[in-house]
Order: structure tokens, then C-alpha cells, then sequence
């Protein structure tokens, strides 16, 4: 008689119905368990092999990859929008300097028209300017800066995508919303994929 309980035996404890465990049912008969049978199979000798060298340190959960992910995303947003502003202020400065000092009387004051969009002019060249809806986020800078490097030659996604440092399906809701924010319909798609700024 065996120690270990047959197959037969697990059959009827299944369909009895006394509600015990197997391990009761196992000792009620006197005998025990068979916890482990031992397979001589190659895949599981290699499968057993890979698990016992793996450490806990190289498993990386998905959800720790994406939580760095998003830390390096915010770190860098962070890093474009100081710099943009330090560019901005730097800017403002400098258009003071140039520009006299305008006070305006109170009757233009009142006569003036209350604007529904806000228009702001960025000069590239002495002779191209562009005109936005909009004020631009940092990373909507970097690309517009980017498709003006690359002025009426075509700039693909993943491009944009190594500049921002993000996977390439975040960088087409930046191109949407410059896209948007452009007064003049002068970023166009290219006939072979990508993206052109037609100046």
C-alpha cells in the first residue's frame, strides 16, 4: 500500500460531499500528500536553472518602467519650461531696451477694442515672423524650433520623438496643438509620411 494518495483516491474526495480539505482527507486514510513529482524533462531542468540565477534585482515590474519613465518626462518638462522662460525673459529685456516706453492716455485706453484672441508674434529671421494663437508649452517650442531648423524639409515622428525623450505616440498631440495654435495653416503632412513647415 502506498503512502501517498492515488489518483482514485483524490477522485472520490472531490466528489464527496463532505466539506474537509485534502490534507484531512489525506490523513483520515493515513497517508500523506504527494507534494512534488520529479520530472527528469529538459524544458523544466532549464526553466528551474533560469529562475534560481535570476535575482530579484533584475526584475523590473512594468509598472516601475513606466513610473521612470513618467519622472523623467516630468524632470525634463521641467528643465524646457525654465529654460524657455529664462529665453522669454531674456527676450522681454532685450524688446525693452529697443522700444520706447509708450504710455497711453486715458482716452486711448478707452477707445481700445478688448482682442477675443490673443495674437503673439515670434520673430525667427529679419524677414519671417510667426504668429500664434496661443502661447506654446515648452515641449510645443521644442518641436516648433525644430521643424524651423528644418524649414520645408520633411521631419518624421520619430524625430520629434528622440528630442522630447518620449515614446513616439505622445510627440502627434504636440504636433496637433502647434498645429492649432498657428494663425497661418503653414505645417502641412508630407505626401511620404511626416511633417513640413512650408515658409
Amino acid at each position: 500500500m502506498s503512502e501517498y494518495l492515488s489518483k482514485e483516491e483524490i477522485r472520490k474526495w472531490r466528489s464527496s460531499l463532505e466539506r474537509i480539505t485534502l490534507e484531512e482527507y489525506a490523513a483520515r486514510l493515513g497517508k500523506v500528500i504527494q507534494s512534488e513529482k520529479h520530472d527528469d524533462s529538459l524544458v523544466d531542468n532549464v526553466m528551474m536553472r533560469t529562475l534560481n540565477s535570476m535575482s530579484v534585482e533584475e526584475y523590473v515590474p512594468a509598472t516601475e518602467k513606466i513610473q521612470t519613465i513618467a519622472i523623467k518626462s516630468f524632470k525634463k518638462e521641467k528643465e524646457i519650461t525654465e529654460k524657455k522662460h529664462n529665453k522669454e525673459a531674456a527676450a522681454k529685456e532685450e524688446n525693452v531696451k529697443k522700444q520706447p516706453s509708450k504710455e497711453k492716455t486715458a482716452e486711448q485706453k478707452g477707445n481700445e477694442q478688448p482682442k477675443s484672441e490673443v495674437e503673439i508674434k515670434l520673430p525667427v529671421d529679419d524677414n519671417v515672423e510667426f504668429s500664434f494663437k496661443k502661447a506654446l508649452t515648452a515641449r510645443e517650442h521644442l518641436v516648433f524650433e525644430h521643424f524651423l531648423a528644418n524649414k520645408n524639409t520633411i521631419v518624421y515622428a520619430k524625430d520629434l520623438a528622440t528630442i522630447l525623450e518620449l515614446p513616439r505616440d505622445y510627440v502627434y498631440k504636440y504636433i496637433k496643438n502647434l498645429r492649432s495654435k498657428l494663425n497661418e495653416d503653414i505645417l502641412k503632412n508630407a505626401d511620404n509620411g511626416g511633417y513640413m513647415l512650408q515658409v
